[in-house]
């Protein structure tokens, strides 16, 4: 779409993976939180329920790596409301059970 950052993000950040199997879609940086973020190839608002399973899989590899004490999946898209994209925010330290 037209105007649309997501639809054809610039490789000004880090770039994670990019699939183009069984759909099109990239794991980035966010280059607003600065966290992992799956952005969906096409522009759709959600995902099909495959779709989702997919791409919280594969954000969770990264995720897992860059935060190993922990991260949270989060879909709630505050800037770009009309494509869908996911992070992948670590859990802050206030949060962490003791250890």
């Amino acid at each position: 779409m037209a105007g649309c950052e997501l639809c054809r993000p610039a490789r000004t950040t880090c770039w994670y993976a990019e699939f183009t199997e069984p759909f099109p879609f990239v794991i980035i940086e966010c280059d607003s939180c600065d966290v992992p973020m799956a952005v969906l190839g096409a522009h759709r608002r959600a995902p099909t329920e495959e779709e989702h399973a997919i791409l919280r899989r594969e954000l969770g590899r990264i995720a897992d790596a860059k935060y190993p004490d922990g991260w949270f999946f989060d879909d709630h898209m505050r800037q770009i409301p009309d494509h869908y994209h996911a992070h992948a925010r670590p859990i802050p330290a206030w949060a962490r059970p003791y250890r």
